[in-house]
């Protein structure tokens, strides 16, 4: 493939990539990349700046491959992000100077940040830097970090909502990372629901709510995790009530996460809920495998561990959500640390529990990508809730292939594409079984299909 069409193809995945992170995102970590080849399934991103390669790659890998993927009409596509000799070194050091405080900022500038994080109640690895981008938070992304560029003005609350574990208290912090970054005597308050609500109580209790009061009312940026603890608890609410409105009137910003969005949120008081979609409600859906694998590789090798992809897949493949993952994926380094041995795919499976996997069972994954080639579906409507038949039945084969060719449990194989329930797995499974013996046309695509998998070795 010649330098012109990979220059076409490159200019359209950072089109999409604008939309999709905005312009400021786009310059800060694409700006002066190039597409350095795409052949034999592998697309080579080039750099000027070996930290920027590294960082883009630990934050946006999935959500590139994805738009690359579709763009280029190759599938699966590996990416590598490395530095492009080809750029003259004068340049790269240019580019190194203008990185800015996101890439470069001094050591003690650093230092001081995360001090004055710490002070805020922030963690100091909860930044935009650390979140990892894809299809299943790109909207929150974007919202928050349009929040965190303007607060007080863009979206007012921020109102971010979603499962467990997958990165709500993470994007709240940052947007109070950004903020200090900007202006190091900013008053950020952080506080779960719960302690929102107990220290409320405590001034009661002791006649002394004048202290309370102060502290969350004077906030220019108030932080309230798990906003739902509120339900039911009519003097919390009330008070919360005016904080919100003496934050907002002095232009502060308020940044809420919640398990649920606030139409579902019982017993809380109506005048709460409007204020709440009064501002900017993003969701957060459970993160797909690509996105897991993504942090999984980044978290491993911020811990000074270079984890292949392969690895990284059965790791994310075996969790729920990006909590699970951590404390998974902290066992296995320790383990390997104390056992003083590499971590393998024996010693995945052993801290996973899982089987070991075997030279004559295929990749869960591989399996995937080959469906979703044969039928010219992207992965995100096999993972999608659509039931139409032209995506239901590639759905099911994928199941029934899965539990054939790997040795997938019927909730693992749930795990891989997105379903929730295990027992649709094995209607799935048992419904392709049936239309194996009934159906020419399920017959000869799934024959083709396995066919397929002599490339894969």
């Amino acid at each position: 493939m010649g330098g012109p069409e990979l220059e076409k193809i490159w200019q359209a995945v950072l089109n999409e990539l604008e939309v999709d992170l905005g312009s400021k995102n786009l310059g800060l970590y694409f700006k002066n990349t190039r597409l350095m080849s795409l052949e034999n399934g592998v697309a080579k991103v080039g750099f000027r700046n070996s930290g920027v390669a590294q960082q883009t790659s630990a934050r946006y890998y999935a959500i590139v491959q994805q738009s690359l993927q579709k763009i280029s009409q190759i599938s699966p596509l590996s990416l590598l992000f490395q530095t492009d000799p080809n750029l003259p070194k004068k340049e790269v050091e240019k580019e190194e100077d203008e990185a800015g405080p996101l890439f470069a900022a001094p050591v003690d500038a650093k230092e001081e940040l995360k001090e004055l994080a710490k002070k805020n109640g922030l963690r100091v690895d909860f930044t935009f830097e650390e979140f990892c981008v894809s299809t299943s938070n790109q909207l929150a992304f974007a919202a928050a970090t349009a929040t965190a560029q303007n607060p007080g003005k863009n979206y007012n609350p921020l109102f971010l909502w979603g499962g467990v574990g997958v990165g709500k208290t993470h994007l709240m912090q940052a947007v109070g990372h950004e903020i200090l970054r900007k202006n190091s005597k900013a008053k950020i308050i952080y506080a779960p629901g719960e302690q929102f609500t107990n220290e409320i109580i405590a001034g009661i209790r002791s006649k002394n709510t004048a202290d309370f009061k102060n502290k969350y009312r004077s906030a220019q940026a108030l932080l309230i995790d798990d906003i739902q603890f509120l339900s039911g608890k009519d003097t919390a609410q009330e008070e919360f009530f005016h904080t919100f409105n003496a934050v907002t009137q002095n232009e502060g910003q308020i940044v809420l996460t919640s398990d649920r969005k606030p139409a579902d949120i019982k017993y809380i008081a109506d005048r709460l809920r409007s204020r709440f979609e009064g501002g900017m409600v993003a969701d957060i859906s459970t993160p797909d495998s690509e996105l897991k694998t993504a942090i999984c590789v980044a978290k491993a090798r911020k811990r000074g561990v270079e984890l292949s992809n392969t690895l990284a897949f059965s790791i994310a493949s075996h969790v729920d959500n990006i909590r699970s993952l951590e404390g998974k994926l902290q066992q296995i380094i320790m383990t390997a640390q104390t056992e003083k041995t590499l971590i393998t795919p024996e010693l995945v499976a052993k801290i996973l529990k899982i089987p070991i996997p075997t030279e004559n069972r295929l990749d869960a994954r591989a399996i995937i990508d080959k469906v979703c080639e044969f039928y010219n579906l992207p992965m995100k409507l096999i993972k999608g809730e659509k039931r139409d038949k032209p995506i239901v039945v590639p759905r099911q084969i994928i199941m029934y292939l899965l539990k054939n060719k790997t040795s997938l449990t019927y909730e693992e194989i749930a795990a891989n594409i997105g379903r929730r329930d295990h027992t649709t797995i094995v209607h799935g499974v048992k419904k392709i079984a049936g239309l194996l013996e009934t159906d020419e046309r399920v017959r000869q695509d799934v024959d083709k299909i396995v066919d397929s998998f002599a490339s894969l070795g």
